[in-house]
């Protein structure tokens, strides 16, 4: 019965409706004196704001469970290490194509262990028994291995599986493993290993939140302001390219895989980029280095699209520059509307 009246109502009350439809977050703003269900605002969202219908399914199922948030926390190796991994439990992180945990997992094993106590072999042909004897010798010591691209030997995973079931390892001992998905993976090392997935987050939100998560307060805050800025830049730019792979064919014309290799790269660009800003006189960043450099050779080098390239290239001119971050003038650009950059060299 409530329809029919919510029909009369969007007749003669339009005024209270064209006020909840310019609202952004229209979900969280239906008139009180309505009466609607949750269940009834999902089918007017679908009828008359179908751009904010996924924020609302998630709002209700929200509501329904009683969760603050149904997405899945953001990967963070350091937290899964310290919280819920074991030396007799493997941890197995599955990627996607392209993607590469190896950097984050070695630079946390350099932090936790040292370099010296972290070993890791990109599985193929030829490398079965020298993983074996690694193995061995890694559990006896307590030292970390990473054992990647398990997908390309899944035959050899059962031998795999009779050598952790003999091991009494070190206490400090982890072994890690990667592997893309591949339905001939034996269930029984599957469950017998802590799961995780490695892929970007949803939405530019956790997007940015796991890029200040791998970033260390000493990496993000060692320098000047003007270099944190830059740095919120990149991580802001790396959450817009990726974003877009949700919108195919209008975000990109295809899929890239845009990753944390990428993202490191990057990092060590601004960051050599700005050390030698500082010791010269004018300070001045070299923007067209960055712009080159992102193009030609990181995030550019996977985009093979004319109409795509020109998108990249497009918001490395818009982020990347002076008036960002003051410029001559002192006057800042922002990111986005209600975006701005931080004015501390502060991570958290």
């Amino acid at each position: 019965t409530t329809f029919p009246q919510l029909f009369s109502n969007l007749r003669f009350d339009d005024e209270t409706w064209s006020r909840w439809n310019s609202v952004n977050d229209c979900e969280l703003h239906f008139p009180e004196d309505k009466h609607l269900t949750s269940f009834q605002q999902i089918l007017v969202i679908q009828a008359f704001r179908p751009d904010r219908l996924e924020s609302a399914m998630k709002q209700f199922a929200c509501d329904l469970l009683g969760l603050k948030d149904i997405s899945p926390e953001t990967l963070n190796l350091r937290k899964l290490y310290s919280k819920e991994t074991i030396s007799t439990e493997p941890i197995l992180i599955i990627i996607s194509p392209g993607a590469d945990p190896s950097a984050e997992l070695r630079d946390l094993a350099m932090e936790i262990v040292g370099k010296d106590r972290y070993a890791e072999i990109a599985m193929g042909q030829g490398q079965m028994e020298i993983a074996l004897d690694l193995l061995k010798k890694c559990s006896n010591q307590g030292t970390w291995l990473c054992l990647k691209n398990l997908h390309l030997v899944t035959s050899w995973l059962t031998t795999l599986e009779k050598e952790l079931n003999a091991l009494k390892p070190h206490k400090d001992f982890r072994l890690w493993l990667t592997s893309e998905v591949h339905t001939k993976f034996p269930t029984i090392l599957l469950q017998s290993s802590i799961k995780v997935t490695y892929e970007a987050p949803p939405g530019i939100k956790r997007n940015l939140l796991r890029t200040f998560e791998i970033w260390t307060p000493e990496e993000f805050g060692k320098g000047s302001v003007a270099r944190s800025q830059i740095l919120f830049i990149l991580a802001w730019f790396h959450a817009i390219v990726q974003e877009r792979r949700k919108y195919i064919p209008q975000g990109w014309t295809k899929f890239y895989e845009f990753s944390q290799a990428d993202l490191r790269a990057s990092y060590e660009i601004i960051h050599r980029l700005c050390e030698r800003a500082g010791r010269q006189s004018s300070g001045e960043i070299q923007w067209n280095y960055i712009h080159g450099l992102f193009d030609q050779a990181i995030y550019g080098g996977r985009v093979d699209n004319p109409t795509d390239t020109d998108v990249l290239r497009s918001y490395l001119v818009q982020y990347f520059n002076a008036a960002m971050i003051g410029g001559a003038k002192g006057l800042k650009s922002r990111l986005a509307s209600n975006i701005n950059l931080p004015n501390s060299t502060e991570l958290h």
